[in-house]
């Protein structure tokens, strides 16, 4: 027994199928972007409070300097610690054979009461870059233009 689509059917099958294909093309054309975890010391327990962010899709060091930028802005969370002292930027960011150079600005040095310990930050922000980058091996930091470890 053959069964006769009517025209009702037939007309919401294709303007459902045309619903999907500008869904799925809109995501595409405008997607968020790639995910991040980001890790950051909570101000209450000490202990590491995990921030979640999209970024734009970028190629190559873009999307490791793009990242670095982010994370030394800080959390957005309101309990979480600044990685570094705020104003802390990244001059260079520079990945060479699974080597990532990265030349922070002097304003790391300057401690205020809201960043943790030097030592842990530097720990802490290596931590974050190894995470998400599984092609870094080795990261220099550099303040100044000066290697700092």
């Amino acid at each position: 027994m053959e069964k006769k689509i009517d025209f009702v059917s037939l007309v919401l099958l294709i303007a459902l199928f045309a619903a999907f294909v500008f869904s799925a093309a809109a995501y595409f054309v405008k997607s968020p972007g790639k995910r991040y975890v980001f890790r950051f010391e909570s101000v209450d327990e000490g202990k590491t409070a995990i921030e979640s962010r999209f970024l734009p899709a970028k190629k190559g060091e873009d999307k490791i300097a793009l990242y670095v930028d982010e994370l030394l802005l800080g959390a957005k969370t309101e309990r979480s610690r600044p990685i570094f002292s705020p104003g802390t930027k990244a001059r260079l960011c520079l990945l060479r054979d699974k080597t990532l150079y990265i030349d922070l600005t002097s304003d790391l040095l300057y401690q205020d009461g809201n960043s943790g310990e030097i030592m842990e930050s530097i720990a802490l922000f290596k931590r974050n870059i190894f995470k998400n980058f599984h092609s870094v091996k080795n990261i220099e930091l550099f303040i100044d233009g000066k290697n700092i470890l």
